[in-house]
């Protein structure tokens, strides 16, 4: 039988460390864990608008709205809007942004290497093909029905 208990506390292990680790990493440059993450993004992403950007975090416009706004603030991004459709306006980062980037790539190839320290290369893959599954399963999840007996998956016992 599956421990769902154990499964669910080893992910929140690695999700709080990591934060943790990226949280103090980030702090010479005044950058949240949640904003690592969108400039880590934008950096392959660059010239995306604000819709896409929540679509390539999987994460709720709020979210990103916040964290595009404290960039902004910070200068590390700017926005502009498409100028003949208005409603879109493109995020796009700046040369302060560009020049951290070694810095904050670095921040994950540190962390990563860490944790995988001692991993052969064989159960990295297996793991790797895992983890994929995982994450595509949880990006496709309505999170607020899950549990919701009738009205998603996962409201079966097992």
């Amino acid at each position: 039988m599956m421990d769902y208990f154990e499964i669910g506390h080893e992910f929140g292990i690695i999700n709080r460390r990591t934060q943790a680790y990226v949280s103090g990493a980030c702090r010479p440059w005044n950058v949240s864990y949640s904003e690592h993450v969108v400039l880590l993004t934008l950096y392959s992403h660059d010239g995306c608008t604000q819709v896409e950007l929540g679509k390539l975090l999987t994460a709720d416009k709020a979210l990103v709205a916040r964290n595009v706004k404290l960039l902004e603030k910070k200068g590390l991004i700017f926005r502009r809007q498409d100028n003949e459709d208005l409603r879109y306006k493109y995020i796009y980062l700046t040369r302060k942004a560009w020049e951290m980037r070694p810095a904050m790539e670095a921040i994950v190839k540190r962390w990563v290497s860490f944790l995988l320290k001692g991993v052969e290369e064989k159960r990295l893959a297996e793991a790797l093909d895992t983890m994929k599954i995982v994450s595509e399963n949880a990006a496709r999840a309505m999170v607020e029905t899950i549990g919701t007996p009738g009205k998603g998956e996962g409201d079966e016992d097992e």
